[in-house]
């Protein structure tokens, strides 16, 4: 632990995670670092160390329980993953209202870095939807190996459409929205079990962050993405179209994959976890591609040393 930084590791939380058939034992435990609580989900600690860390930035209403299906397989590649919980929520550092109605998608980017930072290799960012637009902010400041966006909000240089969705009072949380309306926007797929089970996890968002992922109001300098990227849209998503996905593809060249059975849940149910077999294809493949110099530690970043790193 560096004498400037808090890293508690939360000693007792280890536990084996496998899955499915023929997956290897998954290691989850979770941590906390300047405020900011981070599951963690390995195989081989001593080899995930030599690759770039996968850090997971979860959507609106949302936390890191998200990435439940999608975490396990990138671990069992063989990466050391990373699910943050925004500030506010997940065992993250709590906020008061007046503080939290004015947070925006761009504060996400703090978050981030409080994770990132630990690293001496530029992590792999894999962002969901509001998490994505705050990924691209991240990306478009800091190094990243790659750039992963899954039916991600996307920047005002797109010129999307805006979604009007009904916000009512800026000055006072909003939502979730009610069952019925939480299965259209985030667990489209999902049958009543499953989806009471996820929307009892849902928690309240910003409405300044809502207005923003719905309007369209943040923009992200294109020319500052220089690491590869990868756009997942669902063609049946109501939140972030697919026409949007493919318009910022070709805003950033990045590679496009188009879901046609999925909305906006590509993370939870059915199909979630060959969507993440498909990610970290295209993760390991990409990074295959990269010439060594360009994901070996930088100067003045400092190595983890979180929990068991």
């Amino acid at each position: 632990m560096t004498s400037e930084r808090k890293v508690v590791a939360i000693t007792g939380a280890s536990r084996g995670v496998n899955t499915i058939p023929g997956m290897p034992c998954i290691h989850h435990d979770h941590y906390d670092i300047d405020g900011i609580r981070v599951e963690r989900f390995t195989t081989a600690p001593k080899d995930a160390a030599q690759r770039p860390p996968l850090i997971r930035v979860h959507g609106g209403c949302h936390a890191s329980w998200s990435w439940q299906e999608h975490a396990p397989v990138y671990a069992a590649a063989g990466y050391e993953v990373h699910a943050l919980n925004w500030r506010g929520r997940g065992g993250s550092a709590a906020i008061n209202d007046d503080s939290f109605v004015n947070m925006s998608i761009a504060d996400v980017v703090d978050d981030i870095e409080k994770v990132a930072r630990c690293f001496d290799t530029p992590p792999v960012l894999i962002g969901h939807s509001m998490g994505g637009l705050a990924a691209q902010l991240y990306a478009s400041a800091h190094e990243v190996g790659a750039l992963v966006l899954l039916t991600p909000v996307v920047s005002s240089n797109v010129g999307a459409t805006p979604h009007e969705l009904p916000i009512g009072d800026m000055d006072a949380p909003w939502g979730p929205p009610p069952l019925d309306v939480a299965r259209q926007m985030f667990f489209q797929g999902l049958d009543d079990m499953q989806a009471a089970r996820f929307y009892a996890l849902l928690v309240p968002e910003s409405p300044l962050r809502v207005y923003e992922a719905t309007r369209g109001s943040l923009a992200v300098d294109a020319t500052k993405l220089t690491a590869p990227i990868l756009i997942v849209s669902g063609a049946l998503d109501i939140l972030t179209p697919p026409e949007t996905g493919a318009a910022l593809a070709a805003l950033y060249g990045a590679t496009y994959q188009l879901e046609p059975a999925h909305g906006h849940n590509v993370l939870l149910g059915e199909g979630a976890r060959r969507i993440a077999e498909d990610v970290i294809a295209w993760i390991v493949g990409r990074l295959a591609r990269l010439d060594p110099d360009s994901i070996k530690s930088q100067p003045g970043r400092r190595a983890s040393t979180v929990a068991s790193r």
